[in-house]
């Protein structure tokens, strides 16, 4: 440790990636506190507390750190601005499970990247200590699945009995002639893009029910939509090399229209989905080696990101967007206009 580590400003990538959690865990602790006011489960419950309190602790820190770096807090999503505590439950403690599974996987990814971009021991720390906790959550609620039996496995496959090499050309084609068999690695994108498409399709589907916004409404049910068409395409490059789908969610969101979240709260969430979506499709064509399974996910992305720039539009639209931390303007700043 540099003798004046504590000493150094923050980086870039120290601030986002802070600024980016405090937002992130503040949506969050916004859905589980609903979640919480309408679970039956008596064994789901535990788990939602224990994250809400570590969602609510890891505001706590990085406010610490805020204060001690003079840094302004972000307002984020205060939940008694946006959550209805009186509206009747929307999804099942199914979907509870489900949705606590997925946000977790991205707490992983998020404070694993976070780690490998800070400089700065302390905020190294306190990332780690983060993912420890993702870790810890992870594992209880894929535990807890796995006891209830809802927990959905990737497909099996047969364990390689020997080495081998490729000596075909055939291994990349997948648009004309003959296809080989799906990769392990491919099945496995595919049934992650099947699982992250269903869950976004009953989000997505609960939000336009009690969304108060029409615009919003027509929104979220054209991304009820294009999750359908990515669920059907993933689900037809699964069935042609025999491979099982995975189970769809639809059955966990329920016929009120009474809404628990405030429509900019719901508007956040899709884009954080939309966000993972793209990310995760991105990092299945870097493995895709056969061309056709590499086409369809690009084909993902673009969809997928035309989806969230409407979303980003209809945010800025209504004065929703909070600034993320921006280098100087320097121009603005010459011309006298900052």
């Amino acid at each position: 440790m540099e003798a004046s580590d504590q000493k150094v400003h923050l980086t870039c990538a120290e601030i986002s990636n802070l600024w980016d959690t405090y937002i992130n865990d503040s949506v969050v602790i916004c859905i589980l506190t609903h979640f919480l006011h309408s679970v039956e489960d008596p064994e789901v419950k535990p788990l939602l507390e224990f994250t809400i309190e570590v969602a609510e602790s890891h505001l706590k820190d990085i406010s610490t750190i805020y204060e001690q770096e003079g840094i302004a807090k972000p307002e984020g999503f205060p939940v008694e601005k946006h959550v209805n505590l009186s509206a009747p439950r929307l999804f099942s403690d199914i979907f509870y499970m489900e949705y606590m599974q997925h946000m977790s996987k991205f707490g992983l990814t998020s404070h694993s990247s976070a780690i490998a971009t800070s400089s700065r021991d302390d905020i190294r720390a306190l990332f780690e200590k983060f993912h420890s906790q993702a870790t810890e959550i992870n594992r209880e609620i894929t535990t807890l699945m796995k006891k209830k039996g809802v927990y959905i496995r990737p497909p099996y496959m047969n364990y390689p009995k020997k080495v081998d090499f490729v000596d075909q050309q055939y291994f990349l084609t997948g648009w004309f002639g003959k296809k080989r068999p799906l990769l392990g690695n491919e099945v496995n994108h595919l049934y992650l893009t099947s699982l992250h498409n269903e869950l976004g399709k009953s989000t997505l589907l609960g939000f336009a029910q009690v969304a108060q916004d029409p615009d919003l409404k027509t929104y979220f049910y054209s991304g009820v939509q294009l999750c359908g068409k990515i669920l059907r395409e993933s689900h037809h490059v699964l069935m042609e090399s025999n491979v099982p789908n995975s189970m769809t969610w639809d059955s966990t969101v329920s016929d009120s229209n009474d809404p628990p979240y405030s429509d900019r709260l719901m508007l956040f969430v899709v884009g954080i989905l939309s966000q993972l979506g793209i990310a995760a499709y991105g990092f299945a064509l870097s493995l895709s080696m056969r061309r056709d399974v590499g086409a369809l996910y690009s084909g993902f992305i673009l969809r997928a990101l035309t989806y969230s720039e409407d979303g980003a539009q209809m945010i800025i639209e209504r004065g929703w967007l909070e600034q993320p931390p921006m280098f100087v303007d320097r121009e603005r700043l010459i011309k006298g206009e900052e």
